[in-house]
């Protein structure tokens, strides 16, 4: 659906109709803001040295058309950061590179329109597990690590 014809239909739309949709619209765009939130704080417990890019330039992924690459390659940065960063620290894990490929297939996929219907539940799912996993290492990374010696 291109805009034009999205805003044409909420023109039309009246009632009950017209605030359930502009409440999940608000909602998206909420979510959307709060997932790059927590990208952002993930890349910012990455010490400098390891840290591929600048954690501020995850909102350049707001940008119409432009942003939608960055994100990709920026997530792909974030979890190869997260693997140096885990390693470097003897810290378990391998940076959900796997959950952020799955993502960013998913997402690549979701742009053909003939598979958008087909991929959109996956593609959900993915987003809502990559974020997961982001703020989870972000949560191991932030905490400081004690070492008991007897």
């Amino acid at each position: 659906m291109n805009p034009d014809t999205f805003f044409a239909t909420l023109r039309q739309m009246q009632g009950p109709a017209l605030w359930v949709t502009l409440t999940i619209f608000i909602a998206a765009i909420a979510a959307n803001l709060l997932y790059y939130r927590t990208l952002q704080r993930t890349m910012q417990t990455i010490a400098p040295g390891r840290r591929p890019v600048n954690p501020v330039l995850v909102w350049l992924s707001l940008v119409p058309f432009v942003g939608l690459i960055w994100y990709m390659i920026f997530a792909v940065m974030l979890s190869l950061g997260l693997q140096k960063e885990l390693a470097a620290r003897g810290l378990p894990g391998n940076g959900a590179i796997g959950v952020t490929c799955f993502t960013i297939g998913m997402f690549a996929l979701f742009l053909a329109p003939s598979l958008r219907y087909m991929t959109v539940l996956p593609a959900l799912l993915a987003w809502c597990t990559h974020w997961y996993r982001m703020a989870m290492y972000r949560k191991l990374l932030a905490e400081p690590v004690y070492l008991l010696i007897e």
